[in-house]
């Protein structure tokens, strides 16, 4: 039988979605931008992207909306933090 459709769920789970793309690529084109080699396993920003790499893997629909809630707040942090890594790499 065939889970029925959550819209409530499936509007988090595109806002949520939209957001991580967008500071995982903030993230890869900080990484590209300052010549980082992404195979640089003992770099702490290629570690970092490829943490966040496995979230964005992540099975959206298989989570509650409570833990829908949690990830968004997880990505509003790494949101905060990559800005700030990137804003004080560029005031050199």
């Amino acid at each position: 039988m065939e889970k029925p459709l959550n819209y409530e769920q499936t509007f988090k789970i595109e806002i949520v979605n939209e957001f991580a793309n967008g500071v995982h690529a903030q993230l890869l084109n900080y990484i590209f931008n300052n010549g980082i080699d992404i195979n640089d396993k003992s770099n702490s920003y290629v570690i970092l992207l490829d943490q966040l790499s496995e979230f964005l893997n992540k099975d959206l629909f298989e989570m509650s909306i409570q833990e829908l809630d949690g990830l968004k707040i997880f990505w509003k942090c790494m949101d905060e933090l990559i800005g700030g890594i990137t804003k004080e790499n560029a005031n050199g």
